[in-house]
């Protein structure tokens, strides 16, 4: 599978990533694409089932840790660490503590633990860019597979 005349935008009037292209093997025969006017990210998260979306949420833990531990470059445990998922919100929580290799409390996710939708809006949009060109490679193969909404 490779994508063809790709790209990602941000649409502010939407407040959400698009993805564009053809999704075409590797003797160039189109299977599929993310339309004229590209698919958007958001609404395609929201389908994702829990844990896939558990999945990356993982990932982010380690990214906000980092970020919350800014140059510090000893080694970090998560401890007391939870997610949970905010069903109400459809929005994922993350708490604990961040602690260096003798117990020592180098961070937290927030008394009340970071909620990763507000913590993603917050990044920059390089940042953002980044993590929306792993899911379009999900994305298309949904669209191949025909499971794509």
């Amino acid at each position: 599978m490779n994508l063809q005349n790709y790209y990602i935008e941000y649409d502010e009037t939407l407040n959400d990533w698009k993805v564009f292209g053809d999704i075409e093997d590797d003797s160039n025969t189109i299977l599929g694409t993310f339309g004229e006017s590209g698919t958007l990210v958001g609404p395609w998260w929201m389908r994702q089932d829990d844990g896939f979306q558990l999945s990356i949420v993982q990932q982010y833990a380690v990214e906000i840790a980092r970020n919350l531990l800014g140059n510090y470059s000893g080694s970090m445990n998560f401890q007391e660490f939870s997610i949970v998922k905010v069903a109400e919100t459809n929005d994922w929580k993350i708490m604990g503590n961040i602690e260096d290799d003798h117990g020592n409390i180098l961070a937290t996710f927030g008394e009340d633990g970071t909620l990763v939708n507000a913590w993603w809006l917050s990044q920059s949009q390089e940042y953002q860019a980044s993590y929306v060109g792993r899911f379009a490679i999900y994305m298309a193969q949904e669209i191949i597979q025909g499971t794509a909404e």
